[in-house]
């Protein structure tokens, strides 16, 4: 009798131990709070930017593993595919663009900030670059700055995408113009200007 009330004591004790490691200091499970915002304040002007730039276009889809728009070639050895997919487990793009008809993936955007602020990459990560381009995914790297227009950030896109870049020409009084179309080399100066590829 009394081997069974120890028995129990001890599954008690025991089990009370294992119950305070998954709970906080005052016993509640899920220890957490609502952010204020899903986006930083440079994520959410970048969005609104693509978002007038190429949402005509493009669906833009935020915070996207890299997992999640690549995948192994087939005949992979099952160790080389596990070692392949850990790698690219942890890695995250800051926007995707998704062909609006097809629902294909179009590119994939990332924010750059050279003096790493608001933990943006800051350095060029070889393995997404390596992967993306494996995949035949356009990878565009684009600076973390103010002052970005719309037609520019559209300009550097559609050149990455191998696409003519325009420029906007304002209309004079009483006449229409047509946006000119950039020359090749026009386009890459401009582009190059602005996003890191």
């Amino acid at each position: 009798m009394e081997f069974a009330l120890l028995s129990i004591l001890v599954l008690v004790v025991g089990a009370s131990v294992v119950a305070s490691k998954f709970t906080d200091d005052g016993g509640n499970p899920y220890p957490f709070t609502r952010k204020s915002s899903v986006f930083t304040q440079v994520e959410s002007s970048f969005l609104n930017l693509l978002e007038r730039a190429v949402g005509d276009q493009y669906k833009i889809v935020s915070r996207v593993k890299l997992i999640d728009v690549i995948d192994c070639k087939k005949g992979l050895s099952p160790k080389a595919k596990r070692a392949a997919i850990a790698k690219a487990k942890n890695k995250q793009l800051d926007y995707v663009l998704i062909d609006k008809e097809k629902m294909t993936i179009v590119a994939a955007v990332d924010l750059v900030n050279n003096a790493n602020k608001d933990g943006h990459k800051a350095q060029r990560d070889w393995f997404v670059n390596g992967a993306l381009e494996a995949a035949g995914i356009p990878h565009i790297r684009m600076k973390v700055k103010s002052g970005y227009r719309p037609s520019e950030v559209r300009d550097a896109i559609m050149f990455k995408l191998g696409k003519p870049a325009t420029a906007s020409i304002r209309p004079t009084r009483n006449r229409v113009t047509k946006p000119a179309v950039l020359s090749p080399s026009q386009a890459k100066a401009h582009s190059t200007a602005l996003a890191e590829i």
